[in-house]
């Protein structure tokens, strides 16, 4: 029987002030590469100056996407994979200087809770899983308002993934998830897919940010299974990391985590920070790459996450690889 939670927020500033002091792992700034803030290099080595855009910040998915739409932001920072990007007929702009790496769906496991069966489980799940598909459950959940464990479900018996292997699994396991849609989703992948084959599982919904809570969980045994990201992952382990493939990215992650703890196969699925606009914004100032937003010449409101100031992928990296300069 699967049980669904989300932890009282007393429990988890607790639960995080506890791992801080047993030596937990502790955030680094990342080192300045590329241009200065602001300043973008052309051809001829000269340089252009764009504004200092307000950040934001935002609760990630719908919240965003409201805002965009709403005309309180300019630019919205959201996951590649937001149906409401499609839905709305948002604009992507184009990583044109390749600062997102390989976002590829993968599941952070404690290794002591897991047995053979309950890895085979998890690395079906992640085999039947696209980046298209993901989209269209997003798009399901946050475009359609269908909760996350019905198209969960649906998903899992159309891949065949609910019916029991041999040996079936026993025990209990808890599997979390960070604070926006496709996280849910995927944890009532695994969660389901794991019940399905025997095992009592917890799904502890909600919880967070990787920095503040859900990383801090997995690491003092509060959880055995979170969906994860490959390039986020290694650049919260290693601020300074440059941007991975898939099978370097698993590598460097695997000798970057303290022990206990290891990644299953990763999915085909990937889902990449975005800069995001709408297609009048994208007309009125002429984007098409990130890049063109150093030739505007107006200061944009960027909204994204909170974490977004602290995070190598979203304004740091923005800044060292852009010269693009905000606020925050």
């Amino acid at each position: 029987m699967q049980r669904t939670t989300e932890v009282p927020r007393a429990v988890l500033v607790v639960l995080l002030a506890a791992v801080a002091l047993a030596g937990g792992c502790t955030d680094s700034d990342p080192s300045t590469v590329g241009p200065a803030p602001g300043a973008s290099p052309g051809e001829d080595g000269a340089t252009a100056t764009a504004p200092t855009f307000e950040f934001r910040p935002l609760d990630p998915g719908a919240v965003t996407v409201t805002a965009l739409e709403q005309g309180t932001i300019d630019v919205a920072v959201l996951f590649s994979t937001v149906g409401a990007i499609a839905a709305n007929d948002l604009v992507v702009l184009e990583d044109d200087r390749g600062l997102q790496g390989s976002e590829n769906i993968v599941p952070l496991v404690r290794t002591e809770a897991l047995d053979p069966t309950a890895v085979e489980v998890l690395n079906q799940v992640s085999a039947a899983l696209t980046t298209e598909e993901i989209t269209e459950l997003n798009q399901r959940v946050d475009g359609d308002k269908e909760d996350p464990d019905v198209v969960a479900g649906d998903f899992l018996e159309g891949e065949g993934l609910l019916a029991p292997s041999a040996p079936a699994g026993s025990g209990s396991l808890t599997v979390g998830s960070f604070n926006f849609t496709e996280s849910q989703i995927m944890a009532q992948l695994y969660a389901q897919a794991l019940e399905a084959n025997g095992y009592d599982v917890t799904v502890e919904a909600n919880l967070g940010s990787r920095e503040q809570v859900v990383f801090p969980a997995i690491r003092s045994a509060d959880l055995d299974i979170v969906p994860e990201y490959i390039q986020s992952l290694l650049n919260f382990l290693d601020p300074e990391a440059g941007s991975v493939q898939p099978d370097e990215g698993v590598q460097r992650v695997e000798a970057l985590l303290p022990e206990g703890l290891e990644l299953l196969e990763p999915s085909a699925a990937q889902d990449q920070n975005a800069l995001v606009v709408t297609a009048e914004t994208a007309q009125r100032y002429g984007l098409e790459t990130v890049s063109d937003l150093l030739d505007v010449d107006e200061p944009l409101v960027l909204g994204g996450p909170p974490e977004c100031p602290e995070r190598p992928l979203c304004i740091p990296g923005y800044e060292d690889v852009y010269g693009l300069r905000f606020n925050a």
